[in-house]
């Protein structure tokens, strides 16, 4: 999980525990002032909405409960409660994930008792109830990407005068339906949990992979002129210098060669096989898209180089356009198998800010299929089709430059604009693929999140929390 949490709250991480469970079926669980699912199954009767329509979901919500934050696992939704059956908000915590979604959902100083709720996404039925002790629950992946959820206790043993002060952490996984994946202890309480993996700095260069399942762990290590290579909870990527790419997609890991900041040597991007540390494709066997500066000798110019994404065979990347244009990026598709490239490329130029990068703080989206992709771009929003590398639209100058945040399943995209550097933020939603304005000006709480296959879409306000259809 994100021990960058902890370093902006002033608390020390408290990664979790499972001190033990009991657990039920739906028609088990404790009803919340009579909002909870009964035992047939009905939706739990939860507050009204009275909000704006939100473009691409239906008018009124399928279920709804009292304000409360909630877990994307997919055709569930984890939900915590606390000893005294209060759902957990998730408020309070910074470095969480850029796409808006909920990282860590409960969180204590020591751990406590709670119930973990894994609701039906297009029901709201309780589909199994948890009793767990625990300091921490928090977002993850289990292997291939699978969204789970980690629960954390952290024990300490105290010193006897002489030895030193001993902390271990446990952190148990479970699926959407509330069955176990896998647990393990870990020294400490400064780790990652992540694609069904113990993530653990080893030096400066080096990253420890442990299966949360059992088996060898594995060295994830960086090469370069005082090179240094961390691990980024909050995009789950592998930071090396200025190269940048998802640390364990699927079956594969990365690691960055000549990761750091002298430039000797232009960083490069490896993928291996994670069970084998075979490698099975690298930035440096490819050739750079149209686009990218090369000097004489036929190297890149600028070291700036990232992944996007790993899917079906092909790997999205991102590269520097040049030394003097550090603003300016080319995407560009390659096939794992042949190294050829796949479609054209896109060139965009991005907002001059130093935390704007390809896609960290939300400045470049994809939809959940990967056909979309928006871009924050110096004039606003672009969007392109990462498959062929086609502009299908772009903001032009003179218009209200939008800064794109998600897309939904079909297509809709939620973004903010400005009037100037100093005024507030407006939320709006545009068709993704024309650039029709679908709604002007959304409250911040009505921007939903959207879950992963079923398409339904939600919000928390502080009105409640509510589900909706995808619109029909």
């Amino acid at each position: 999980m994100n021990k960058y949490t902890v370093m902006a709250v002033g608390l020390v991480l408290s990664l979790g525990l499972v001190a033990g469970c009991g657990s039920s079926g739906g028609s088990g669980a404790e009803p919340e002032h009579g909002r909870a699912a009964g035992p047939d199954g009905a939706a739990p009767e939860g507050p009204g909405y009275s909000g704006p329509a939100i473009p691409g979901l239906a008018a009124k919500p399928a279920w709804s409960l009292p304000p409360a934050h909630a877990i994307d696992l997919g055709d569930t939704l984890l939900f915590v409660k606390d000893a005294q059956g209060k759902y957990a908000l998730g408020h309070g915590y910074a470095w969480e994930p850029v796409d808006g979604s909920v990282g860590t959902l409960h969180f204590t100083n020591d751990p406590e008792p709670a119930t973990l709720e894994f609701r039906d996404v297009k029901t709201g039925a309780v589909r199994k109830s948890l009793k767990v002790t625990t300091d921490r629950v928090a977002a993850t992946t289990w292997h291939d990407g699978v969204k789970a959820v980690a629960v954390f206790a952290r024990a300490t043993t105290e010193s006897d005068g002489l030895s030193e002060e001993k902390t271990t952490t446990a952190v148990t996984v479970y699926g959407s339906r509330g069955t176990e994946l896998g647990k393990a202890t870990a020294e400490g309480d400064e780790f990652d949990v992540h694609e069904g993996h113990i993530i653990e700095q080893d030096g400066d260069a080096s990253l420890r992979l442990t299966p949360v399942d059992g088996g060898t762990a594995r060295e994830v290590t960086c090469t370069g002129q005082l090179a240094k290579c961390s691990f980024d909870a909050r995009n789950n990527e592998i930071d090396g210098g200025q190269a940048h790419a998802p640390l364990i997609t699927g079956k594969y890991a990365f690691h960055v060669e000549n990761a750091s900041n002298f430039e000797d040597e232009p960083e490069q991007l490896v993928m291996t096989e994670l069970a084998t540390g075979k490698k099975a494709w690298s930035t440096a066997d490819v050739t750079p898209p149209a686009g990218v500066e090369l000097d004489e000798d036929g190297e890149r110019t600028s070291g700036a180089l990232r992944v996007l994404d790993v899917r079906d065979g092909r790997v999205l990347t991102a590269w520097g356009a040049g030394a003097l244009s550090p603003d300016t990026w080319v995407t560009a598709t390659y096939d794992i198998a042949s190294g050829k490239q796949v479609g054209g490329s896109s060139k965009y130029s991005y907002e001059d800010s130093p935390t704007d990068t390809v896609n960290t703080e939300g400045s470049s989206v994809l939809t959940p299929d990967r056909t979309l992709a928006a871009a924050h771009t110096e004039q606003g929003t672009a969007v392109w089709q990462p498959a062929d590398g086609k502009e299908l639209w772009a903001q032009q100058e003179g218009e209200k430059a939008m800064t794109p945040l998600r897309f939904s399943p079909d297509g809709v995209l939620y973004g903010t604009t400005k009037e100037d550097g100093f005024s507030e933020s407006v939320f709006l939603a545009v068709d993704g693929r024309t650039k029709k304005v679908l709604a002007k000006s959304l409250p911040e709480q009505n921007l939903p999140l959207f879950s992963q296959p079923s398409g339904y879409g939600y919000i928390s306000t502080d009105k409640g929390f509510f589900v909706f259809p995808a619109q029909g």
